[in-house]
C-alpha cells in the first residue's frame, strides 16, 4: 500500500517500517524473540547481511513510492558503511526525507 508522502506522520513511518521488517524476517531463524520496534537492531538483533539491506532499500522504495531517497545518508558515515542500523534510525531518516 502506498500513501502520498505528505500524509506520513512519524508514527505511520514507524508502523510501515515495522511491517516491512516483519515481512522480511518472517521465515528467518534470527533467534530474536522480542517485538520489533524502534530500538531493534537490524544487524545485531535480526542478523541482516548486506544483501538484506539492499532488499530493505527496495522494500522501502516500493512502500513509500519513492526511488529518489538519499540512502547513502543512512548507510554511510564519513565515507564508510555504518556497522549497525536500527529501525528507529531508519524511521528518522525516512521522516526527514519524505
Amino acid at each position: 500500500m502506498q500513501v502520498k508522502a505528505t500524509s506520513w506522520s512519524k508514527d505511520a513511518v514507524l508502523s510501515a517500517m515495522v511491517d516491512i521488517v516483519k515481512n522480511m524476517t518472517a521465515d528467518w531463524d534470527t533467534g530474536f524473540d522480542g517485538a520489533i520496534g524502534a530500538k531493534t537492531r537490524l544487524i545485531g538483533d535480526l542478523s541482516f547481511e548486506s544483501i538484506d539491506v539492499v532488499h530493505l532499500v527496495v522494500a522501502i522504495e516500493q512502500r513509500f513510492g519513492r526511488r529518489d531517497l538519499p540512502f547513502e545518508d543512512l548507510l554511510m558515515k564519513d565515507g564508510r558503511y555504518v556497522d549497525e542500523l536500527t529501525v528507529g534510525s531508519t524511521v528518522d531518516f525516512l521522516y526527514r526525507h519524505l
